[in-house]
């Protein structure tokens, strides 16, 4: 199992997090056999369930590989509680990780991910609702004013890291920047 975690710079909001349960996760993914990546990122919801061919089983996302014709899959882990999980202003001054899925890949690998959709957040301290943060891996700042307090409301800080699955540090070479959020892939 491979945790998807981030960690990001927040101003005056908390609670960062993607919105709804059927938020489109993408992913750039790697064959486990032939180790051939698929050119594009593949969109994952995980409301949505596609049948395994051979097997009775389904997955949130079955794709084969062009290269070797190997069928993968990915799930998403029910048993991890996606509705409350958010990265929070105290995450932010802890500089943590925050856990936001936990999935289960077979003959496949999360190489890279875009954190491209909507996203919400809400005030720190005036509970205002932002619920139309548009994030993407090209455009992962965000700003807005928040009325009750009458300051800035801003998100900063967003760059990608892809942690190995089996440790909870990265190692030299783990990284690939993407803006200022950092994400991170962890065996869970």
């Amino acid at each position: 199992k491979l945790a998807v975690q981030i960690k990001a710079t927040l101003e005056n909001v908390t609670d960062l997090k993607p919105v709804g349960d059927n938020f489109n996760w993408m992913f750039k993914v790697k064959c486990s056999s032939c180790r051939e990546e698929h050119p594009n990122f593949m969109g994952i919801d995980a409301t949505e369930m596609h049948d395994i061919s051979g097997s009775r089983g389904e997955a949130n996302l079955v794709w084969r590989c062009q290269l070797c014709k190997k069928e993968n899959n990915i799930n998403f882990d029910d048993s991890f509680k996606r509705a409350s999980a958010a990265y929070t202003l105290d995450d932010a001054d802890e500089q943590r990780w925050a856990t936001l899925a936990v999935l289960e890949c077979r003959g496949c690998e999360i190489i890279e991910f875009d954190p491209q959709g909507t996203w919400a957040c809400k005030g720190a301290e005036s509970n205002t609702p932002f619920d139309e943060v548009e994030l993407s891996k090209d455009e992962a700042d965000w700003n807005d004013y928040d009325e009750k307090v009458r300051s800035p409301a801003l998100f900063l800080s967003c760059a990608l890291m892809r942690a190995r699955p089996d440790s909870l540090h990265p190692q030299a070479g783990d990284s690939v920047s993407i803006m200022d959020l950092e994400t991170r892939i962890q065996r869970a």
